[in-house]
């Protein structure tokens, strides 16, 4: 699909483009290696161990080689890189199923990140108006925009992943409580039995999807960034608060 719309891009010439990414393009990696508040320059070595962030990677560098390809008309292709990471807002589906999941047990959110795990989150509002400084800014100072990339982010604090949700959920219903720590061996238990039997059922029953081992280590894996990158490029502020967020 990215290659269809660069392609498309250059034929119609369309002369800019921000591609929404993911900080999964990036990791956490096969060897679980962490990432503490890194920065867009930070090496981090290793193969992308979801499907979803190999697919992000594929388009990433689609994106990179396609920057300052020839357009039709002579003109050239500028292209620049959002990578978002644990977008939140009134209408995030998974904010909903916590919610149901907590109230459906007396309100107790129970949590699977260990203690020492550290993650970013950024307000759905705040990563739309990122895009449009991003593409407003890249035609005016393409030079510098182009062939860049940006991590999103606001003031939402740096923190526990698990403590962030119980805060968005207790602020909104004050009956949510933060309950107990899922260990790593039982998940990872559940997850191998649930792949035993879904294989036993298969002929007679298709089981929805479960937590699958890359995912449950992308999610006790410290994967966090601190940037001003993309302030000082365009002038990035945020428009909203943690507060009103």
């Amino acid at each position: 699909g990215t290659e269809n719309v660069l392609r498309a891009c250059c034929i119609l010439n369309v002369p800019y483009v921000v591609y929404t990414s993911s900080i999964a393009a990036v990791g956490p990696n096969t060897s679980r290696e962490p990432m503490f508040r890194g920065n867009e320059d930070t090496e981090y070595s290793g193969e992308v161990e979801l499907p979803y962030g190999k697919t992000k990677a594929m388009a990433e560098k689609l994106v990179f080689e396609a920057n300052g390809k020839k357009l039709s008309n002579g003109g050239k292709l500028a292209t620049c890189i959002i990578r978002a990471n644990a977008v939140y807002g009134e209408k995030a589906t998974y904010l909903q199923e916590l919610y149901l999941f907590a109230k459906a047990r007396n309100g107790v959110l129970n949590y699977l990140e260990p203690e020492n795990t550290e993650r970013n989150s950024t307000y759905v509002g705040n990563v739309a108006w990122m895009h449009v400084l991003a593409a407003r800014n890249l035609q005016l100072k393409p030079d510098l925009l182009a062939g860049q990339v940006y991590y999103s982010y606001d003031d939402t604090p740096t923190s526990k992943s698990f403590l962030i949700r119980h805060e968005l959920l207790s602020s909104m219903d004050p009956s949510v409580r933060l309950g107990s720590h899922i260990s790593y061996w039982k998940m990872w238990l559940m997850i191998q039995l649930y792949r035993i039997v879904k294989v036993i059922l298969h002929p007679f029953w298709k089981l929805p999807p479960f937590l699958n081992l890359p995912l449950l280590h992308t999610i006790v894996t410290t994967f966090s960034y601190e940037t001003d990158k993309a302030s000082r490029h365009f002038g990035y502020k945020p428009l909203f608060t943690w507060k009103e967020s």
